[in-house]
């Protein structure tokens, strides 16, 4: 399975969360995600709603990059993400307190 789609797949399970709900109700993000050796991604998060996109937007908040497989590990919770962005695992270009946001989603969405 594509990292893209376990992320999907744990997005598609947000609405039954109350904290998540909670914690994006006023957030306007995009996440872009460009695996060096897969198909890239994104995730727009908007009025308290998510939504996953297969290529790439034109203006992402915040770009995550890395090996497909290190990209699974973050949202299977066996790599930390401060971790794996200082020691060049991932890179993030943009907003980087954004991207924290995003990583503390998936978090919660792993419980």
């Amino acid at each position: 399975m594509s990292s893209g789609e376990v992320l999907k797949q744990m997005l598609d399970k947000y609405g039954n969360n109350e904290e998540i709900r909670k914690d994006i109700a006023a957030m306007e993000k995009t996440f872009q995600f460009t695996p060096t050796d897969g198909e890239p991604y994104f995730v727009k998060v908007s009025q308290g709603e998510v939504s996953f996109h297969s290529g790439l937007d034109e203006k992402p908040t915040a770009t995550i990059s890395g090996k497909e497989e290190t990209l699974l590990s973050l949202f299977n919770g066996t790599i930390d993400p401060v971790m794996s962005y200082m020691t060049g695992k991932i890179k993030i270009s943009g907003d980087l307190m954004s991207a924290t946001k995003i990583t503390g989603i998936v978090k919660k969405l792993r419980k």
